[in-house]
């Protein structure tokens, strides 16, 4: 049976360490990135509803408001994004479109709900790949976590020993992927 040494023991309880502080970091950054979905989500609501507001708006009513809460929620947005990412710049580019087809005079509204339809989708692309990065973490995490469990599956074959079942198994997997190879 194996015994660890003082050293051994100590890289374990080391290992055990950094996995709880990856883990822990990982679903602070998981709460984030979910209140940055739900703060888009909501952004981009408000400037939909807005933007119908003042097309829908008859000559005399007050739609300033409106206006300013636009260019804020706007702002916010594009203040959210990586303009360097293809999603992204489609969100700003529909969202510009969007705005532009709102003041322009006598738009039709069938013109202005396409503009409003394609900001939409925009969105949820957006939204659909950062709820992915919630769902199955960070690259690093995902990789890092990957190699946990391969170091927690070496060890316990190290700890079996060469003659148990699982040992051997792996044996005959190792035996199979260098046949495959050649």
């Amino acid at each position: 049976m194996w015994e660890p040494s003082a050293i051994e023991a100590g890289l374990i309880a080391t290992g055990a360490s950094l996995l709880g502080i990856l883990i822990t970091n990982q679903a602070k950054v998981s709460e984030f990135r979910q209140k940055w979905i739900d703060a888009l989500r909501e952004d981009a609501a408000t400037l939909i509803t807005h933007t119908l507001a003042i097309h829908a708006a008859h000559p005399g009513d007050e739609v300033d408001e409106s206006f300013n809460l636009v260019y804020q929620t706007t702002a916010r947005i594009r203040l959210r994004l990586n303009p360097k990412e293809d999603n992204t710049v489609a969100v700003i580019t529909t969202m510009n479109a969007m705005r532009e087809a709102n003041h322009t005079e006598k738009v039709e509204f069938n013109v202005l709900n396409q503009r409003i339809d394609d900001f939409t989708n925009a969105v949820q692309r957006v939204l659909k790949e950062e709820w992915k990065r919630v769902k199955f973490g960070e690259p690093l995490y995902r990789t890092i976590f990957i190699l946990v469990i391969l170091l927690g599956v070496g060890l316990l074959l190290g700890i079996l020993g060469e003659h148990h079942p699982l040992h051997q198994l792996m044996e005959g997997a190792n035996y199979l992927t260098n046949l495959l190879r050649q």
